[in-house]
Order: C-alpha cells, then sequence, then structure tokens
C-alpha cells in the first residue's frame, strides 16, 4: 500500500504543478449510477445459553466485549464510477486505539467499497433459492468518515487513484517480471478478503428472504447460525436505479 500511496502523491503534486497558473475549479467525483440502498434489517443469532433465536436491528451496538466486533451496517449500496462497479458499505468497524497493546476498544464511522466484478454482479443479482455467493472483491479500500478530509467524492477519487495505480504497476511487473511476481504483488496489496457471503432462503413464515454476513465476518460458516435479512422485494433496490446518485 505504501507503493500506491507514493504514487498518488506524486499524482497529486503533478496536478498541482500543472495547474498552478490557473484557477479552475472542478466538478466534485460522482456516481454515473447508483442502485437504491438496503438500510433496514434484522439480524439473527441463535443464543448459546438458551437456544433461542434472537434479533435485533441492523443499527443496534451490543456490548460482547473487549475484543469484538459487532456486525452492523448503516447503509448498502451498488455505484459505478469511472467504468467500474462497487458495492459500497457503510457501517462502524471495530478496532484497537493502541493495537500494539490491544487497548482502547473503540468504533469508526466508516466506509468501504468492493469492486464487483460482471460475474459477481450477475451471481448476486440472479442468486436463486438455497443459492449461496461469496464476494471476494480484487480491489477494495476503505475511509474513516469522521476525517477532516473526509467526503464521499474525495473517497470515489482516492480509490479510483488506488486502483488504477494498482493495476498501472501490476502490468508494469507482468511485463518485466511475469504474472506470476505481479499477482503475488497485487495479493501483497490486497489480501484476499471476503467481503459479503450470501445466500436465499425460504424463512419460516414461507417468505422469500435473503440472508447475508458481511466484512469483517463474512465466512459461509457463519450464513445460517448467525446473519442479516431482508425480505428478497428489499434485496432488490440493490439492482434497482436510485433517482440520486449523491451519497455523504
Amino acid at each position: 500500500m505504501k507503493q500506491i500511496f507514493m504514487v498518488f502523491l506524486a499524482v497529486l503534486v503533478t496536478s498541482a504543478s500543472s495547474i498552478a497558473q490557473d484557477r479552475i475549479n472542478a466538478a466534485p467525483a460522482q456516481l454515473s449510477e447508483k442502485s437504491k440502498e438496503i438500510k433496514s434489517a434484522l439480524y439473527w443469532q441463535q443464543d448459546r445459553k438458551t437456544g433461542k433465536w434472537v434479533s435485533r436491528k441492523n443499527t443496534t451496538l451490543v456490548y460482547l466485549g473487549e475484543g469484538v466486533a459487532v456486525d452492523n451496517f448503516n447503509s448498502l449500496f451498488i455505484g459505478e464510477y469511472a467504468g467500474r462497479r462497487y458495492l459500497f458499505y457503510d457501517f462502524k468497524e471495530y478496532s484497537w486505539r493502541y493495537p500494539v497493546l490491544q487497548t482502547e476498544w473503540i468504533v469508526s464511522r466508516t466506509i468501504m467499497a468492493a469492486l464487483i466484478s460482471e460475474n459477481d454482479y450477475i451471481r448476486m443479482s440472479n442468486i436463486r433459492p438455497n443459492d449461496t455467493v461469496t464476494i471476494t472483491p480484487r480491489f477494495y479500500h476503505k475511509m474513516f468518515k469522521g476525517h477532516a478530509e473526509y467526503s464521499f467524492p474525495f473517497f470515489l477519487s482516492l480509490g479510483e487513484t488506488l486502483c488504477s495505480s494498482a493495476e498501472t504497476m501490476y502490468q508494469s511487473y507482468a511485463r518485466t517480471n511475469g504474472e506470476d511476481y505481479a499477482n503475488r504483488y497485487w495479493e501483497s496489496e490486497y489480501p484476499l478478503l471476503y467481503f459479503m457471503v450470501l445466500k436465499r432462503v425460504t424463512g419460516d413464515d414461507g417468505h422469500d428472504v435473503v440472508r447475508f454476513v458481511l466484512y469483517p465476518h463474512a465466512a459461509s460458516e457463519l450464513i445460517d447460525s448467525c446473519y442479516f435479512e431482508v425480505e428478497f422485494a428489499v434485496y432488490k433496490n440493490l439492482f434497482t436505479a436510485d433517482k440520486k446518485n449523491s451519497y455523504k
């Protein structure tokens, strides 16, 4: 990642020097397409002591102890920017403020974007009953929404710069050192990440529903024991165009 950020810094410096003589306002980055959002879901989990199934809202945070992340999200949607399609995930991320000492377990409002391939998109949009779909994006990035520099347009442009820079370096390594070396480079920058696992099932009430688990707990082993659940009609929001392309 350090190499990519250095490239991004060089791009900023070059851009600044190239327009130093002219003050020309640039339009903020914006999605060319955006789906409707999933904002509401129930999180289901079986109580280990009583064996009963209990649920809570997707935005409800419960205390599970120091070092334990609580599954949650504020919004999920799909959007397209610069010819790439991303799955956006707005959530509260848990981490240690001082990771070496493992002290001060904190929560940070975070936005994350995962590049989804055409195959990913087709599998998600055409999910059938009892199908399980796992999304492991080739590229992903995230940002703390409380950062002084955060804005959704900046998040979009930063992601595009990082992805384009990584692809440029990958192609360069592939030409000079071969694809195996280039793949090892990419995997070092973006290790395999299980971003989302989905399963379409018939609920206890006979309704058509979709279960899903998200990063950092996106594991297929959990899809039947602790998961978010929405009606299939709500899930289809991800593949329905929104009237607006903006987000905060």
